[in-house]
């Protein structure tokens, strides 16, 4: 388990079997979960958490919810389209805000990598996103593209941090730049 933050803790993605990583955020009554993995060792340490569970799903994808049905959790929230697939959770359209010692939003994100995306601030200070904007070149709805990076800029926190990357931690403008370059077709590479 590695340390993002005071607070906020993660188990890094892993390849084989390809797991998300999975972030605990410590509350007063709960512990906060973004994503819940696919892989035992997210299993395993999912169950060992002391306080209740409250899990916040990016989005539907195998390696971010593999998991789920197997997790002892008090609350489930997700996308429209997470909450169609998974047949379970409560779905979240809007802005939702939770107070437990920690200040979360949970809000609906545009996504060109997957549908009814959900991402998380935490603090104001550090915004998890899962592999939100991950396309491969020439496969971008500019739209959608432009509409998530509109949603982003307006969400009031310092960090971005992206699953499956070993850099997980961006500053928020320097990552809206290079993603607004990228979506443009001025660089490659995301």
């Amino acid at each position: 388990m590695n340390t993002l933050c005071e607070g906020i803790r993660y188990l890094p993605a892993s390849e084989d079997p390809l797991s998300a990583d999975v972030f605990f955020i410590e509350g007063e009554a709960c512990t906060y979960v973004y994503d819940v993995g696919s892989c035992e060792a997210a299993l395993q340490a999912l169950r060992s958490e002391e306080k209740p569970l409250a899990v916040i799903l990016s989005h539907f994808h195998q390696d971010h919810t593999g998991n789920i049905r197997d997790v002892p959790f008090e609350d489930l929230y997700v996308g429209t389209f997470t909450g169609k697939k998974l047949g379970m959770g409560t779905v979240v359209r809007d802005c939702l805000t939770i107070d437990d010692g920690v200040r979360l939003e949970i809000r609906h994100c545009p996504s060109p990598h997957a549908n009814g995306s959900l991402i998380l601030t935490v603090n104001n200070t550090y915004t998890l996103v899962g592999d939100l904007y991950y396309t491969r070149p020439g496969q971008v709805d500019r739209g959608l593209a432009m509409h998530m990076l509109s949603v982003l800029k307006a969400v009031d926190t310092k960090f971005i941090v992206t699953s499956h990357e070993v850099e997980k931690v961006h500053e928020k403008a320097d990552l809206l730049r290079d993603l607004r370059l990228f979506f443009d077709g001025k660089v490659s590479g995301k």
